[in-house]
């Protein structure tokens, strides 16, 4: 594991830094929000931070720098703390030893201190259930951990997301990619007319030539193709922790089953996979293009779509597109070259509520569908 030490801040609620920090991009995990955050001095990426405020009174942050330093950070809207001063915690995590850390105040109102590098202490706070601080040798306050788990492991892949990112318009993800993020999966869909991401609904027809049945049937799964994509996604869906089954073929429609060599569901979403190979080989540039218009087709609203930047060292391309109207939906896709030939083509998919905050999903597959594909 790559070191861990004391974040930056982010914009609402830190502030160890003189400078302030522009917003590139922020979404919710769970009760904690969560956001990435440049330096406004350099314009580069700086930290990501998850926040949450307490009954007690007191806001709970962690964060991640760009260097993957971690840190915690309490703060108190009745403190009137002088800046600059240093001040002891100590802290216990359900029935842990105590640890001692060195906390400096940013402002009046917050204090930061860096924790050491140890993944032993970060899996504590990510599995733990209740965390105990006293500050300054006052009365110890509780916290309970919730969703820690999920969130510490959200912060930390926003950093590694994020690694490297230079603002050069000077308005972060906010005003641009941050939608092109909610693009970021459509991909997984081959473009042809039989093709419904949105659930196993047939969406209206497409203006594109028919496929015969023999030509339908050419490019369907085979044995070796889904026994490969059923170990792929298994294995993503296991490291970006989501506890989703990939499905058994008999459970899928014929469309789907037909169509796709994986696929899963989950709170609302509907995920899938498809080896472009052999008769179903297609290029990047086909497989955008052709999804682009093919939603666009299928939209009754506004319609909107986009491409996100390749991260660092990635061949891979990802894009989104999303419907305004009557029925909202938003699909992220994902399009991955295979070291055997051919493309991986992966497609998170959500209708109404779910499309809304699909944009965070997606995200954390993209993350990890590169780690399991290009490393």
């Amino acid at each position: 594991m790559r070191k861990l030490a004391f974040a930056a801040t982010t914009a609402a609620f830190l502030a160890p830094m003189p400078v302030s920090a522009a917003t590139i991009d922020t979404f919710k995990v769970a009760n904690w929000t969560v956001g990435a955050y440049t330096n406004n001095t350099t314009s580069r990426f700086s930290h990501c931070a998850a926040s949450g405020r307490y009954k007690n009174g007191l806001t709970l942050i962690f964060s991640v720098t760009e260097t993957l330093q971690w840190g915690i950070s309490f703060l108190n809207p009745e403190w009137n703390i002088r800046e600059g001063r240093e001040i002891d915690i100590d802290f216990k995590i359900d029935n842990g030893r105590v640890n001692y850390a060195r906390a400096r105040a940013v402002n009046s109102k917050q204090i930061v201190a860096k924790l050491p590098d140890s993944v032993e202490l970060f899996n504590q706070f990510r599995y733990g259930s209740r965390l105990v601080v006293s500050i300054n040798d006052g009365r110890p306050v509780p916290f309970n951990l919730s969703d820690t788990n999920q969130m510490l492991t959200e912060v930390l892949r926003c950093a590694q997301r994020y690694k490297g990112y230079v603002d050069r318009g000077g308005g972060g993800l906010n005003q641009g990619s941050r939608d092109l993020g909610s693009r970021d999966e459509r991909l997984s869909r081959i473009p042809d007319d039989s093709d419904d991401l949105r659930g196993e609904r047939r969406q209206p027809q497409q203006q594109q030539p028919q496929q015969t049945t023999s030509q339908q049937a050419a490019v369907g799964p085979t044995a070796e193709s889904r026994a490969e994509a059923m170990e792929i996604a298994t294995n993503i869906l296991r490291r970006a922790n989501f506890d989703i089954p990939v499905q058994k073929p008999e459970q899928l429609s014929d469309e789907l089953r037909n169509k796709f060599d994986a696929v899963w569901r989950g709170e609302g979403m509907l995920g899938t996979l498809r080896i472009l190979d052999g008769p179903r080989a297609t290029t990047l540039d086909k497989v955008r293009g052709g999804l682009i218009s093919s939603d666009a087709v299928t939209c009754k609203g506004k319609f909107a779509s986009g491409a996100l930047p390749a991260m660092s060292g990635s061949q891979s391309q990802s894009i989104f597109t999303s419907c305004e109207g009557e029925s909202n939906w938003s699909v992220y896709y994902i399009a991955i070259p295979r070291r055997q030939g051919g493309l991986y083509l992966i497609g998170i998919s959500g209708s109404g509520e779910v499309a809304s905050r699909l944009q965070n999903v997606a995200n954390a597959y993209r993350t990890v569908a590169l780690e399991v594909l290009e490393r």
